[in-house]
């Protein structure tokens, strides 16, 4: 999927967060309070870009339901797709509709229902709530991008070192550089990508719901 700018202003706005070099300092004093800022600032082009995932999404779906026949495996391919788009009622909802074994048309009037009321939640609604409501599917992305990230050792080295400047300075360069590595993805020869797919966008999504927690948590924050 290409989103041009949506998905340009989001890897911007996390490759910034990745950077503290002189030409930043020129402006900002504080890099912990720089990169949760530079993280927070990827609402507005996740949640574009989830949208137009969405869209994309409903439209082969609902295009691949009005055919007479469907191709093995197709019914499953597009719940994996909708798992990551939707909130946890309305794809628990939409897999009712999906399961094998259901009249064409009763599948398809139940999907377009269900999707057009469908709402897409990002990592900042989801984080929105409290812990014990959010969804397995989603803690067990966080904590994975966690792991991804060495979030278990900073916080280790946090509790151990304090809140101090030099300390907070020296944990934001470690998470700079976990999350430089990970927007590897986000990189070709020219330069930045301009298109995401729902899988990319998984593992960034999670990677910087896991980065906040962490900059938000315990006594460092």
């Amino acid at each position: 999927m290409s989103e041009g700018g949506p998905a340009l202003a989001l890897f911007a706005r996390l490759a910034e967060a990745a950077r503290w070099d002189d030409q930043v300092r020129r402006h900002e004093d504080d890099p912990w309070a720089y990169l949760r800022r530079k993280l927070l600032a990827t609402e507005g082009p996740l949640r574009e870009i989830k949208s137009g995932l969405l869209r994309e999404a409903r439209e082969r779906l609902l295009e691949d339901l009005a055919k007479p026949y469907l191709a093995p495996g197709s019914l499953q391919a597009h719940k994996e797709t909708f798992e990551s788009l939707l909130t946890i009622g309305d794809f628990a909802d939409l897999s009712f509709h999906l399961e094998v074994g259901r009249d064409r048309e009763s599948r398809l009037d139940g999907a377009r229902s269900i999707l057009k009321a469908a709402k897409v939640p990002t990592l900042f609604d989801l984080e929105a709530v409290p812990p014990e409501r959010r969804g397995r599917a989603w803690e067990k992305r966080v904590e994975e991008a966690g792991r991804r990230l060495g979030l278990d050792l900073l916080a280790r080295l946090a509790e151990r070192g304090g809140a101090s400047p030099r300390r907070k300075a020296s944990l934001a360069r470690r998470l700079r550089r976990e999350l430089a590595e990970a927007l590897a993805m986000t990189r070709h020869e020219g330069g930045l990508r301009d298109e995401v797919t729902p899988y990319v966008l998984s593992r960034l999504e999670a990677a910087t719901a896991a980065a906040l927690r962490f900059l938000n948590a315990g006594p460092w924050r």
